[in-house]
């Protein structure tokens, strides 16, 4: 019975195919075309993700220490950063390597050093923290606990430019979550209508299957995986010209990322899942409104 079943499909599928090759050159490309759309906002949020990434890489905090304090404040303020929930790591900054850092900095400006008499910069400490601690809040947090430390002069972080990150980053992630949905639907919705091209190319069979007494289990069966075929197909097609338009793109803008070989697979998947939930789609209105 089960191979039956089988063959049913395979001679379904295959019949399908033969029949209606060139039908199907339309509904790939349409599907393809919505695919690279909705490809290209892929690449704009693994790479706005990047961007994310590398800003809050250079969020840290400075704490400078008072001239007064000595080697005990030192060693007493590196074991409380050791203990601090929110700290990664901290990095003891003397003076002399401060003024040389400095010095570096200015680069071919270093000459504006030379009227400075002596060493006026503090000792201090780098402080980078965990992904999850570079918020607004819990960095403010942190700031008050150790301005309360005795042995330190200031706290800098860069307030405003941390919470102008902040911002900009529940901007575009809100940004990046609706475009996400409006393009998944208009994509489900051009597939859609796209595979009813080819379901109603196909009603005579459909209706006949009908007649003989096919289960609707049993008609939907092959339309779904050549629906989940030509998504593959379209999915191929659409990334083809996404590594085209990311060449282009990496050519102006070196550093532009790609999606992933797990990344590609899941596209791959996606296009064909696509292809066979349109398909499922129009079968089934087309089914209820013959049963109606």
């Amino acid at each position: 019975m089960v191979s039956t079943r089988m063959e049913y499909i395979a001679r379904e599928l295959g019949y399908g195919f033969r029949r209606s090759l060139r039908s199907h050159l339309a509904p790939v490309v349409l599907m393809a075309v919505a695919l690279f759309v909705f490809g290209l906002f892929l690449l704009g949020t693994k790479n706005l993700q990047k961007v994310i990434q590398l800003a809050q890489e250079k969020v840290s905090v400075t704490v400078y220490l008072r001239d007064d304090a000595g080697g005990e404040d030192r060693d007493r303020l590196s074991d409380l950063f050791s203990r601090l929930g929110g700290v990664r790591s901290a990095r003891y900054v003397s003076p002399d390597e401060a003024l040389e850092e400095f010095r570096r900095t200015l680069g071919p400006r270093e000459y504006l050093l030379e009227g400075v008499e002596g060493n006026p910069l503090p000792a201090s400490f780098d402080l980078e923290l965990y992904d999850d601690w570079k918020t607004l809040d819990r960095i403010r947090m942190l700031v008050s606990e150790l301005e309360a430390e005795s042995g330190v002069e200031s706290v800098v972080y860069g307030e405003n430019w941390v919470g102008k990150l902040e911002t900009w980053i529940y901007f575009f992630v809100a940004v990046d979550l609706f475009l996400g949905i409006v393009l998944g639907v208009a994509t489900l919705l051009v597939v859609e209508n796209t595979m009813k091209l080819a379901v109603a190319d196909r009603r005579d069979t459909i209706e006949v299957l009908r007649l003989v007494g096919a289960t609707p289990m049993q008609i939907r069966v092959p339309y779904l995986l050549e629906g989940a075929i030509l998504g593959l197909a379209a999915a191929f097609l659409a990334l083809l010209l996404l590594r085209e338009s990311h060449s282009f793109a990496a050519s102006r803008l070196p550093g532009v990322l790609f999606l992933e070989p797990f990344g590609v697979f899941l596209f791959l998947l996606a296009g064909g899942a696509l292809g066979a939930a349109g398909t499922l789609l129009s079968l089934n209105r087309y089914l209820r409104y013959k049963k109606s």
